[in-house]
C-alpha cells in the first residue's frame, strides 16, 4: 500500500539531509498518515484531512461557526451596539 492521502493525494517529498559539513544527500519526509474507518471502509488519511473533516462535521452540526458566520454575527453586534443611546454621566 502506498503512503498516499486518500483525501488530500499528498505524497512523500524529496528534501535534503545536510551533514556538518553542509553535504547533501536526498532522504524522505514522509506524510503523517493515519488509518481510519469511514462508514466501514479503512482508509489512510493525512493529519491535516482528519482535521478538515472533523471542522466540517462541527460545521454541518452547527457547533462551529463558518467565517461568514462569523462575520454577520459580528456586524450584527456591531450595529447594534451604534443604534444603542449612549448615556452620558454628568457630575454636578
Amino acid at each position: 500500500m502506498s503512503r498516499i492521502c486518500i483525501l488530500t493525494g499528498k505524497r512523500a517529498n524529496v528534501a535534503n539531509s545536510r551533514s556538518h559539513s553542509n553535504v547533501a544527500t536526498k532522504r524522505k519526509q514522509g506524510v503523517n498518515l493515519q488509518t481510519k474507518r469511514i462508514q466501514g471502509v479503512k482508509i489512510s488519511l493525512s493529519t491535516r484531512a482528519i482535521k478538515t473533516l472533523k471542522r466540517l462535521e462541527a460545521v454541518q452540526k452547527g457547533e462551529l461557526l463558518t467565517k461568514k458566520q462569523k462575520k454577520k454575527a459580528k456586524t450584527a453586534n456591531f450595529k447594534a451596539q451604534a443604534e444603542k443611546p449612549k448615556k452620558l454621566n454628568f457630575k454636578t
